[in-house]
């Protein structure tokens, strides 16, 4: 008689085991899911910080060189609209200026993502306050989502006193 309850109860239990390792199942991939979208979203903010912090690079880059000629910052040579251009004032052609702005923008080119038309700088003189802009167009895959405007491209700014 026990022989023959126990074997009714291993009967009995006989596709419970099957359930259990489907909903076990179902339940590691959806965590695993979330894993996965947790890496993703890591992935691209990662990436986001990592051109940020370039920009600031590139501003500090700028002003160490405006700190270093005081005489091409004085005389304005170190302003420049926010274009690919590098340096496009009259009668500064071939200063230490020129060549600094020249090699930041083309710095500007290599490091940031988005075309030498997107990633740009631009430098605002007020006296002895220079504002940095540097702009730059997002990778196409993170850009993807949104509308493309040259007017909203993703930005840094720094303001310094020289």
């Amino acid at each position: 008689m026990i022989a023959t309850h126990a074997l009714r109860a291993r009967q009995a239990q006989t596709g419970m085991t099957l359930v259990e390792v489907l909903v076990t199942l179902v339940l590691i991939s959806v965590g695993l899911l979330g894993v996965a979208a947790l890496q993703l979203t890591t992935l691209k903010n990662t990436q986001e910080s990592y051109v940020r912090s370039q920009a600031a690079l590139l501003a500090a880059d700028v002003l160490d060189r405006m700190r270093s000629n005081q005489t091409g910052f004085n005389a304005g040579n170190y302003d420049m609209p926010n274009d690919a251009t590098g340096f496009d004032q009259a009668g500064a052609t071939g200063t230490v200026a020129a060549a600094d702005v020249a090699a930041w923008q083309a710095s500007i080119n290599r490091l940031l993502p988005g075309s030498d038309s997107d990633a740009a700088g631009r430098i605002v003189r007020n006296g002895r306050v220079v504002t940095i802009t540097i702009r730059w167009r997002e990778r196409e895959e993170q850009a993807a989502a949104r509308t493309y405007d040259p007017a909203n491209l993703p930005t840094f700014q720094t303001r310094s006193e020289i």
